[in-house]
């Protein structure tokens, strides 16, 4: 008996293993597109093309960027999740693409249901920055600032179902502070408006808050990663004066559920390598990102909790789905 059940994992693992191996040699056979749920131009936009560019080049197969803009994201990941589970279509992936659907009525799709993660290629972790004419020079200051003053303070965000509007939103939950979300139709706007001080601070990415951090119209209390940034290492996590928080962008692929394990195997593989070179981890830092490398298993689990976390989040905000 034993020696036939072991006959029978031998045959079945020699046909996994067949099965993965033509599937690996299959693939690709023609172009793979890559659906950016962003308009042309943008951060996001940006980093796909500079993956996809690598990518193309190990798998000796041309990699073309599709921009599918608009309604929050369920635009461009809408058509991913309708399209073959053969590899040959991929969506970007951010953290909006988990809250659409605690904003959206009639989501079409479901985030978890309807994709499997491929993997992460970098983080983007937010900064917290303040106008300088705000008395405060540390999270804890700003935090005792907002104590004494409730409902005081006023910070932009480009919506709550966005990285930096959910960023502040767990921020005052968790310094239990009352504030004001001013919200805009895009970040840009509402740094304009910190820079004019008619709001006191802000969640950003760092590159566009450097260079008025260093010319000193506007002043960075922290980042709101689980590490420091590389580049920026003078800079103190939020964390630290606000124990617990944790808020930060990121950037990943997804793909249709249903698409070969062998190949999605291969995709991690691949933009995994690309990531540990030496010239795209440099260029990454320098867009201010952190480069990232984990399985496949990870980034599914992880996108289970954050999924849970935004729901818990963003129900407490009263959002009256569009």
């Amino acid at each position: 008996m034993k020696v036939f059940l072991r006959a029978q994992f031998i045959a079945l693992s020699l046909v996994l293993f067949s099965s993965w191996s033509i599937a690996q040699a299959d693939y690709p056979k023609k172009s793979i597109t890559i659906i950016v749920p962003y308009a042309v131009g943008g951060g996001a936009d940006q980093v796909a093309r500079l993956i996809g560019q690598q990518l193309s080049l190990r798998l000796k197969q041309s990699v073309v960027i599709e921009n599918r803009g608009g309604g929050s994201n369920t635009i461009g990941m809408n058509f991913v999740a309708k399209a073959a589970a053969d590899g040959y279509t991929l969506g970007l992936a951010t953290p909006t693409f988990l809250m659409t659907p605690s904003i959206i009525k009639n989501h079409p799709y479901d985030p978890l249901g309807d994709f499997t993660g491929i993997g992460v290629f970098a983080d983007a972790p937010l900064v917290l920055a303040v106008n300088p004419k705000l008395p405060v020079k540390s999270v804890k200051e700003l935090i005792e600032y907002g104590k004494s003053r409730p409902n005081e303070l006023n910070w932009a965000s480009g919506g709550t179902a966005s990285t930096q509007g959910l960023a502040g939103v767990l921020f005052g939950m968790t310094a239990g502070i009352q504030t004001t979300q001013v919200q805009y139709k895009g970040s840009s706007q509402g740094l304009n408006d910190l820079l004019g001080g008619s709001v006191q601070f802000m969640f950003n990415p760092m590159p566009s808050i450097i260079q008025h951090e260093r010319s000193g119209k506007l002043r960075i209390l922290g980042v709101a990663g689980t590490q420091k940034m590389t580049k920026y290492p003078e800079f103190p996590l939020i964390s630290d004066g606000l124990p617990g928080y944790h808020a930060s962008g990121w950037f990943g692929f997804v793909a249709p559920k249903g698409t070969p394990p062998a190949i999605l195997d291969l995709l991690n593989k691949e933009i995994n390598e690309i990531v540990k070179e030496p010239a795209m981890r440099e260029k990454l830092i320098e867009e201010g990102l952190e480069p990232k490398n984990i399985t496949r298993d990870v980034f599914n689990k992880s996108m289970q909790a954050e999924f849970a976390k935004y729901q818990k989040i963003l129900a407490t905000q009263n959002i009256v789905k569009e």
